[in-house]
């Protein structure tokens, strides 16, 4: 997740006269037959119909989800929750930095930034009206998360349908011509770590670009904002998802009316790059940049994309190889070894096309290579020796706790419907989660740790370890071992 009013843009609600009235008109005739298609289908639809209104609940009587679209595409997702003030709206466009020009990277994340936040006078007047915003730019999606009281819905519509509906009047030559202003803070060490990371696994293909600007970027302007946003930020690419006591004939009402003009367009498939091939171990030791104590590792791979059928057995591995506490296999193995840590953990991001594991560690600098070691370690045994019962059934436990933890937030619920658009899982994902986890065995643990887990087709970037000491790495064998200077791009 990015920040928090990172700024976004928003063109200004403006009467509209003439012929500009006669076409919203039109728009709104048509947005309102498509909507009341949708309603009719609400009230009579079968479970399990798919989009059009249809009603799903769990037997455990989970809120009740609802789903709608509009004529031009755009997917409507309701769980309608009884009680509180308070809504939480996601809006999903499946569209990403992998879209970024090479000449213009961070467009994607800049364009998402200015949506709604052009001049500091918009961000008060989205405090002003309670309305809370957070931009998250993936790789392949824009998700803005909103938090707001129910009765500012119309308004954030209102907000929301001004900034995605084309401009009536092509009035904006002057500002489509004027550099945006990046607010991005400076990239940490650590940053340049996962970056340098994430271009080694993934290679050219846009998953290993950063979102920031490189080197011989061209500077962006207002008017590539605008041209990223009506090429990539259409209705039939994109979903609503609303969370809270909303009843979903009223929150349909206000959405045909606020984004019904919000025009539909073809949705843009890239060619990519193949992946890169790793046949060994690469250590990559980048130099350091300041006197400190500490050194920054960040090992990993690439790992199947969410579709994969080991999802449930990549996160369980995920928990046992550093969620578990000193209870994961690398906070045993760094005990075995005596190698003191201040952060040790373990993480798997799935994409459409991808995915990528991350051990990260935080260790005293002479500790680097041992550290490292550890983590092999740590990730051999779990493709080695078999996951015994109770750590499997220790791992299960702490698993479905978190996700029952996390399905009483709204926001977590939100995210929850929004994955289940962006990666197009069933409808059953959020209420069968725990079942699923529940049928894994031993077996399947070990099956997919096989499958999946790699110690010598990985890469390590190492910050803060000096990287002229070259003996010290010598203990990896044929492993490749390279020396980078902090700042190389």
């Amino acid at each position: 997740m990015q920040g928090y009013f990172g700024g976004l843009s928003r063109r200004p609600i403006t009467p509209r006269s003439g012929s500009g009235r006669r076409r919203l008109a039109a728009a709104g005739r048509v947005v309102w037959l498509g909507a009341a298609v949708a309603s009719g289908l609400l009230a009579g639809a079968l479970p399990e119909s798919g989009f059009g209104g249809a009603r799903e609940r769990d037997a455990g009587m989970t809120p009740t989800v609802q789903r709608f679209q509009l004529l031009n595409g755009l997917r409507i997702v309701l769980q309608h929750r009884q009680g509180g003030d308070r809504l939480v709206v996601n809006l999903l466009i499946r569209s990403g930095s992998t879209l970024d020009p090479v000449h213009r990277p961070g467009l994607a994340r800049l364009s998402a930034h200015r949506l709604l936040v052009r001049t500091p006078d918009d961000t008060k007047e989205l405090e002003v009206l309670g309305i809370e915003l957070q931009v998250d730019v993936q790789p392949d999606a824009t998700i803005l998360r909103f938090g707001m009281p129910t009765r500012r819905l119309r308004t954030f519509l209102d907000l929301l349908g001004a900034a995605l509906a084309p401009p009536l009047f092509e009035d904006k030559v002057a500002t489509a011509t004027t550099p945006v202003k990046d607010d991005s803070p400076r990239t940490s060490p650590d940053g340049l770590a996962h970056g340098r990371f994430r271009r080694a696994i993934f290679g050219d293909h846009p998953y290993g670009a950063g979102s920031g600007t490189g080197k011989g970027a061209e500077a962006v302007l207002y008017g590539d904002l605008d041209e990223f946003r009506r090429r990539h930020y259409i209705p039939n690419d994109a979903s609503l998802i609303v969370v809270g006591a909303i009843p979903g004939k009223e929150l349909l009402d206000a959405a045909r009316e606020k984004l019904g003009p919000w025009t539909k367009g073809v949705p843009q498939e890239p060619g990519y790059p193949e992946f890169p091939r790793l046949d060994r171990l690469s250590i990559q030791l980048i130099g350091e940049e300041e006197d400190g104590s500490e050194a920054g590792i960040v090992f990993g791979h690439r790992t199947p994309r969410r579709s994969s059928g080991d999802f449930y057995s990549l996160e369980v591995l995920n928990l046992l190889l550093g969620g578990l506490g000193t209870g994961s296999r690398l906070s045993r193995v760094f005990l075995t070894h005596r190698i003191n840590y201040r952060f040790l953990d373990s993480r798997i991001r799935f994409f459409r096309i991808g995915g990528m594991l991350q051990v990260l560690a935080r260790v005293p600098k002479q500790a680097a290579p041992g550290a490292l070691t550890a983590i092999l370690e740590a990730v051999e045994s779990l493709k080695q020796t078999p996951v015994s019962e109770a750590e499997l059934e220790s791992a299960k436990t702490q698993l479905i706790a978190s996700h029952g933890g996390k399905m009483r937030s709204p926001e977590a619920v939100a995210d929850g419907l929004t994955q289940m658009e962006l990666f197009s899982l069933s409808k059953d994902f959020l209420h069968q989660f725990r079942d699923h986890v529940r049928r894994l065995t031993p077996e399947d643990i070990q099956a997919a740790a096989k499958a999946h887990l790699s110690t010598t087709r990985a890469v390590a970037v190492v910050t803060g370890s000096n990287p002229k000491v070259r003996s010290r790495w010598d203990r990896f064998g044929t492993a490749e071992v390279v020396a980078l200077p902090v700042r190389s791009e």
